[in-house]
């Protein structure tokens, strides 16, 4: 699949920060697919693993598209572990920083967004919550291959 090709590329290269855009549609009307590669988390127990963040959009139809948000998990060889379905792009978390993802901006419907984290220091939680509004926010699960 052309999305995985992508995101090893990324990985390969190991570019903290940097985004990759493709457009595999070919479609005007629709987003273009986003990888982002955020770098290595080191935890406390001596593991490493090397996280992106992937928007991929693909096509369903002649004017029709779709797409997944995920926090990508792979080892240090770049095997795939794992990963963290989000649901839109705005979910994605913007950087990776002393072992935790974090969260830089709010969006229209998650004002407290901002400044959030996610600790990866001690391991992979089996999910997280972040929050958006004081009435709410987003639960996330681990899922592996």
């Amino acid at each position: 699949m052309e999305l995985q090709k992508f995101e090893r590329l990324a990985l390969k290269e190991g570019q903290a920060g940097k985004t990759y855009v493709y457009d595999l549609t070919k479609r005007s009307n629709c987003n273009k697919t986003e990888i982002q590669y955020l770098g290595i988390v080191r935890t406390e127990n001596g593991k490493r693993f090397k996280i992106l963040t992937s928007f991929f959009v693909f096509s369903t139809g002649a004017d029709m598209c779709h797409g997944t948000s995920r926090i990508k998990v792979f080892d240090m060889n770049n095997k795939y572990i794992g990963q963290y379905y989000v649901g839109m792009p705005e979910e994605l978390p913007d950087y990776l920083k002393n072992n935790k993802l974090c969260y830089s901006s709010n969006f229209e419907n998650c004002n407290l967004r901002k400044e959030r984290i996610i600790d990866l220091s001690k391991g992979l939680p089996k999910s997280f919550f972040i929050s958006c509004t004081k009435n709410g926010g987003n639960f996330y699960s681990f899922s592996g291959e």
